[in-house]
């Protein structure tokens, strides 16, 4: 009766071990790459498309491409913002020794669907290598300006017959009469 809990506890134990393992090789992996994003907040139109564009560091130990690298997009609204496309490494393949960093290139496009003006959508980004090495998160914005309020025809003639005449009324008062 005893065997089956020990048997679980053995079990578990064996678990706990093996993603305490699991994670400590992927924290080591995490400071492997990363990226930085020159501007991370972004505005264009609504159906408007956006280039990020920013550094990619690679210290995994090894010389990597930039075709080595893959971008992961997530938590973006897919109503809003069509899937991102990734222009690291795409028209132009070029290498990163280890230990150093890129100049600053295109990283990725985001393009957003027809959205209301005053709109923000933000985009978890994360990079990762040929190699598994993954990147920090980082989250970037792109936003559709507020409408820009313009004055109607009719408000702007309005507003300049006024001043002319309270100009004219002004030019009247500032007069001295003639005595001759």
């Amino acid at each position: 009766m005893n065997t089956p809990v020990r048997w679980i506890a053995f079990s578990t134990g064996i678990i706990a071990v093996c993603v305490a393992l699991l994670g400590a090789a992927n924290a080591a992996k995490a400071d492997g790459i990363s990226f930085t994003v020159s501007n991370t907040s972004l505005t264009t139109t609504s159906g408007g498309t956006v280039t990020f564009d920013g550094t990619v560091t690679n210290d995994s130990g090894g010389d990597l491409h930039a075709s080595d690298f893959f971008f992961n997009f997530f938590g973006f609204d897919p109503a809003s913002v069509m899937p991102p496309v990734q222009d690291l490494g795409v028209s132009a393949d070029f290498l990163i020794r280890s230990g150093t960093t890129s100049t600053i290139v295109a990283l990725f496009d985001v393009t957003l669907e027809t959205v209301p003006m005053g709109s923000s959508f933000p985009i978890s980004v994360l990079l990762e290598d040929s190699n598994n090495d993954l990147s920090a998160v980082e989250t970037v914005t792109v936003s559709v300006p507020g409408a820009v309020v313009t004055p109607e025809p009719a408000s702007l003639l309005l507003l300049g017959m006024s001043l002319g005449g309270i100009f004219a009324a002004r030019g009247k008062l500032n007069r001295k009469p003639n005595n001759t």
